[in-house]
């Protein structure tokens, strides 16, 4: 009879549905999957050994890479080979193991032999007998003689216990056995090579950039859990880190401590951060096992009595930290020698790996990704975008446009601060984001008076910008000059001071502030576009925007982020200077490196043409101007921008034709048309007079005029002449009607 709780959830018993595929119409007959297996009359039994037979076929079976890091990177397919994994000579240099093949384990496990000698006593491979096909790992335990390893060991076993991550190796089991004093952990046996054994079939023995970040962002999460639980890796290597199949695992808990622990820490020599021996394991020591690593498997690093030697190989030694500086930094950050200066935790260290990770695809692949990791908004507008075009606008009004950058513009395009969400202060910043600033600016006053929001610090930063936002600059600087000795070494604290400096027009210490939040945060692109920018205006301040500053070659190299000259220059991003053809390099490099990451970012692609121009190269100038997509509402701008450019310096015949060939392709209604088709005839008249030509080498029309002296007279007059049809003022009229009257072919009635 049912019950009233099966009558209103019918759904709570789960039965089974009789089914079998392999019947056939006459009943009580079967048949045998295969001529070797016997029939067996259970559909049921039949099907799940077929399951079975399938799942483990194609588990050995090759498959394709997967994506990790927002499919930004595919890691490689491993396939499972077990028995490759066992040994004969791990005991070569050590007593012979207690155990052998065929011995067992707790009336369970049978051993089928040797994986390795690991630290702490034998590490065996055995059969779990209870789970048919499943393969474990027998980890002995040290003897209780050895009273450091056996608490290690037996740290090691109430760890796995208690930890349930699926990067982390499991523990099945833990049995006792007379032949090994401390008995066994039962583990998930992970059969695949470690990274330091994929490295060796690497090519030049080191893995790519983008599939180490890969692996490392695999395993980050296993180590944010740990950390959120109070606890520490301490051994982190390539040899801690296995791969099989499509996964990644984190094998060896045996070093595993509390954060702050005293006594015996483990660990290995090379990538154990310096001050455990003195301070003790925590979250900025497993940072720098995690920097040790990626540098481990990504460049040669120096070795002494066969362990790593402390620091890295300077850009002016190793290639691939001079073409990556971002990735030098980030591994700087991450091995400070302070524990202080490293990311403060694993998640701040993978953001920045993202955006690191961003960049090298861009500049190794032109692969761009959108930016989902940042602690900065997006570009909130642009600058230097339409000063080249406006200064032709002189020929509307006759006014003479200033073409200058301005650090005004600048900082309002900016990008700006995420607010810190664990910060006191966060939400009362949040809702006085829509006040008028000086009301913003009281209540943030208000609120530091109260002890609720006394450790804040993004309500002390919030009065800065919010004086920045009010025009008060230098009382902005003053609050700064107060709160540098509690807050100078936060990002936030060196971004706001370098966008105080630039308003103040103190470009050398906003260069330096700037340079300090790259090197704290290398993944992002603010700061290297506000260091590109600074570049541009210390040239500014010293007259040189227009002028070639270095070779050709080095000015296409650092554009195309590529070449020797990189390699060379490497060194120089280590240290500030004033010296005008490194300022030239750095915003060259800067503009690229950022338009190449993040096409939202188009100033950097007006200012990567801008600075190519001054060194003549205008080719890649409007090649850099080219690449603003047509989706992009700067598109039409960039394409007036690129004409004027094809027609500055010293023209030819091929760049004033497509000059005149991208303006025609632009509707007739562009408010600038009229001017800019003066700027062109006015171009191709002055080519062809300092040229001593009447006309072009081609017959082809340039616009609707003859691509000679006189044609280019006829037409450039008659422009000039509808052009003063819609000027302002009576005044500019009567100018342009006799520009137009000096320049038409001379006439005989």
């Amino acid at each position: 009879m049912d019950t009233h709780s099966e009558r209103m959830h019918p759904e709570v018993a789960t039965s089974a549905v009789p089914f079998d595929p392999f019947a056939d119409d006459t009943e009580g007959t079967s048949f045998s999957l295969t001529t070797a297996t016997p029939a067996i009359d259970d559909p049921s039994v039949r099907s799940h050994q077929e399951a079975l037979s399938t799942f483990r076929k194609r588990r050995a079976a090759t498959r394709g890479a997967r994506a990790v890091a927002n499919g930004m990177v595919y890691l490689p397919f491993v396939p499972i080979k077990e028995t490759e994994f066992l040994t004969s000579d791990a005991w070569k240099d050590h007593q012979s193991p207690v155990l052998g093949p065929g011995d067992v384990v707790g009336d369970q496990y049978e051993v089928l032999g040797v994986l390795e000698r690991g630290g702490m006593g034998w590490i065996y491979l055995a059969k779990d007998r209870n789970i048919t096909g499943r393969v474990v790992v027998l980890k002995s335990i040290v003897s209780r003689d050895n009273p450091r390893d056996y608490a290690a060991a037996v740290a090691e076993r109430e760890f796995l216990a208690d930890i349930t991550h699926p990067v982390i190796v499991k523990a099945y089991n833990f049995i006792d056995d007379p032949r090994i004093d401390g008995g066994f952990i039962v583990m998930e046996f992970v059969p695949g090579p470690s990274l330091k054994a994929l490295r060796s079939s690497q090519y030049n023995g080191l893995f790519p950039l983008d599939i180490a970040i890969g692996y490392i962002l695999e395993i980050l999460p296993a180590l944010s859990y740990l950390h959120a639980r109070g606890v520490v890796y301490n051994d982190l290597k390539p040899d801690n880190i296995v791969v099989t199949e499509d996964q990644v695992k984190l094998i060896d808990l045996g070093a595993v401590s509390g954060i702050g622990a005293f006594g015996y820490i483990f660990g290995t020599k090379g990538f154990q951060a310096p001050e455990v021996a003195t301070q003790g394991p925590s979250v900025a020591s497993d940072i720098y096992t995690i920097g040790r690593t990626l540098a481990a498997l990504t460049v040669h690093l120096p070795v002494d009595n066969g362990h790593y030697t402390l620091g890295l190989p300077t850009p002016d030694e190793e290639p691939l930290f001079a073409h990556y500086l971002s990735y030098y930094r980030l591994l700087q950050r991450a091995l400070a020698p302070d524990p202080a200066a490293r990311f403060s935790s694993v998640h701040e260290m993978e953001t920045q790996l993202y955006g690191v990770l961003r960049e090298y695809l861009a500049i190794h692949k032109s692969l761009q990704y959108p930016a989902q990791h940042s602690l900065f908004s997006p570009q909130r507008s642009t600058f230097g975008t339409k000063h080249t075009v406006f200064k032709t606008d002189q020929l509307l009004d006759g006014t003479v446009r200033n073409a200058s950058i301005t650090p005004a513009e600048v900082v309002a395009a900016l990008h700006i601060p995420l607010l810190d969400r664990d910060d006191p202060g966060a939400t009362m910043i949040a809702g006085s984001n829509y006040a008028e600033p000086s009301e913003a600016l009281e209540t943030m006053r208000g609120a530091l008076q109260l002890e609720e929001f006394g450790g804040s610090k993004e309500i002390p930063l919030g009065i800065v910008r919010s004086l920045l936002d009010l025009g008060f600059t230098q009382q902005a600087k003053e609050w700064l000059g107060e709160l540098e000795e509690e807050l100078g070494t936060e990002w936030r604290f060196q971004w706001y001071s370098g966008v105080t400096r630039l308003l103040l027009e103190d470009f050398t210490h906003a260069q330096d502030a700037f340079n300090r939040v790259f090197s704290i945060l290398p993944g992002e692109v603010a700061p290297k576009l506000a260091r590109a920018v600074v570049s541009e205006l210390i040239l500014q301040q010293k007259g040189l925007s227009e002028s070639p500053l270095l070779s050709p070659d080095l000015a296409l190299e650092a554009a195309s982020l590529q070449g020797t000259a990189v390699s060379e220059f490497a060194g120089l991003w280590n240290k500030l200077t004033a010296k005008p053809e490194v300022l030239r390099f750095k915003a060259i490099y800067l503009y690229a490196l950022v338009w190449a990451t993040n096409p939202t970012t188009v100033s950097s692609a007006f200012g990567l043409a801008r600075q190519l121009l001054a060194e003549k190269q205008i080719d890649m100038a409007v090649k850099a101007l080219d690449e603003v997509p047509p989706a992009s509402i700067h598109h039409r701008m960039a394409l007036l921008t690129s004409i004027v450019y094809l027609v500055s310096l010293k023209p030819n015949e091929q760049r004033i034709r497509r000059a005149a060939r991208r303006l025609e392709g632009i509707p007739t209604n562009e408010p600038r048309f009229l001017q800019l088709k003066i700027v062109i005839l006015h171009a191709a008249l002055n080519w062809l007079r300092s040229s001593n030509l009447e006309e072009s080498a081609v017959t082809t029309d340039l616009f609707e005029y003859p691509f000679s002296q006189k044609g280019l007279r006829v037409g450039l007059a008659k422009s000039l002449r509808v052009q003063a049809r819609v000027a302002p003022s009576a005044k500019y009229r009567y100018q342009l009607v006799d520009m137009a009257n000096k320049v038409r072919p001379r006439t005989w009635f």
